[in-house]
C-alpha cells in the first residue's frame, strides 16, 4: 500500500466517522446502515482510483553503450602521459643550435609532475643570450612514452 492509498483510506474513514458522530443518538434501521456502508465503500473506491490515477507509469530508460570508455581518447594510446602544449618551445642555444624541448619552469607552473619525467631527457644549457635554461628534450620524452606536441 503506497502512502497515497493510505492517505485516501484514512480520509474516507475519517469522513465516514465524522458523518456517523454528527447524527443524533438513535437506533439505526437496516436502510440507514445500508446507506452508510454504501457511502463508505464508494469513498474507498474513489480514493483508491484517484491515488492510482496520479501515479505515473515507470519509464524504462536505456542508453546505448559507448564502444570505447570515455577516459581514453581515440587519438592517443592508453598508458601515455600528456604534457601541456604551451610548455613546448624551441630553445636557441649558444652557437645557434636549436633544441625542441619543454621548459622546466613552465612545467612547474602547469603543475606537471616533473619528478616523474625521465632524468635522461633533462638538459641544462646556455641560450643565445647567455642565460641558463633547463628543460626536457621533446624527442627523448616521445621515445619514453610521453605525448608531446611539436608546435
Amino acid at each position: 500500500m503506497t502512502s497515497k492509498q493510505f492517505i485516501a483510506s484514512i480520509l474516507g474513514l475519517a469522513m465516514t466517522v465524522t458523518g456517523i458522530s454528527a447524527m443524533p443518538a438513535r437506533a439505526l434501521s437496516d436502510d440507514d446502515l445500508a446507506k452508510i456502508l454504501f457511502g463508505a465503500t464508494a469513498l474507498v473506491i474513489i480514493g483508491s482510483a484517484v491515488s492510482r490515477g496520479n501515479d505515473p507509469e515507470p519509464v524504462v530508460v536505456t542508453r546505448p553503450r559507448d564502444p570505447q570508455p570515455r577516459d581514453i581518447l581515440p587519438d592517443r594510446r592508453p598508458g601515455r602521459h600528456i604534457l601541456p602544449r604551451r610548455c613546448s618551445r624551441t630553445f636557441t642555444l649558444r652557437g645557434g643550435r636549436k633544441l625542441q624541448a619543454y621548459g622546466s619552469g613552465c612545467l612547474v607552473q602547469a603543475r606537471a609532475r616533473t619528478q616523474r619525467l625521465p632524468q635522461e631527457c633533462h638538459f641544462k644549457a646556455i641560450n643565445q643570450y647567455g642565460r641558463k635554461v633547463t628543460g626536457y628534450k621533446t624527442q627523448c620524452l616521445n621515445s619514453k612514452g610521453f605525448d608531446v606536441s611539436w608546435r
